[in-house]
């Protein structure tokens, strides 16, 4: 059986690339589902059912991936939700708020599929 992800970023062709990552990191993937910001993530946690784990960009309109985060947080029906942070940030204060959110972790862009593969692994045993 494989992972329902939903893939948040606010530029399409990065989502395609980080689902041809998915795809390519050698982990069995049962439905992908995407998000153009927070709000659209949060409107599809609530219709996909059974999304496991979600890749999200920290810079987006909107809402963006801090603010998305905290409020997935902050809904119990998502307690066991893994959120991975893509980033370009490097910035430590950033990817330490993310941290303390909640995140299950964090890629720095560009990422490569076994970057992917290994935060995968790490959420989802």
């Amino acid at each position: 059986m494989g992972l329902n992800v939903l893939i948040v970023d606010d530029w399409a062709v990065m989502r395609k690339i980080l689902e041809r990552s998915l795809r390519q990191a050698r982990v069995q993937i049962d439905t992908v589902v995407e998000a153009g910001d927070g709000n659209e993530a949060l409107q599809q946690l609530q219709s996909a059912a059974g999304i496991q784990v979600v890749f999200s960009d920290v810079n987006m309109p909107n809402m963006d991936g801090l603010e998305f985060l905290r409020q997935v947080r902050q809904n119990a029906n998502f307690k066991n939700l893994h959120v991975i942070m893509v980033t370009t940030e490097g910035t430590e204060a950033k990817v330490m708020e993310a941290l303390t959110l909640g995140a299950a972790g964090y890629i720095r862009k560009p990422f490569t599929p076994v970057q992917m593969q290994e935060a995968l692994q790490r959420v989802v045993q």
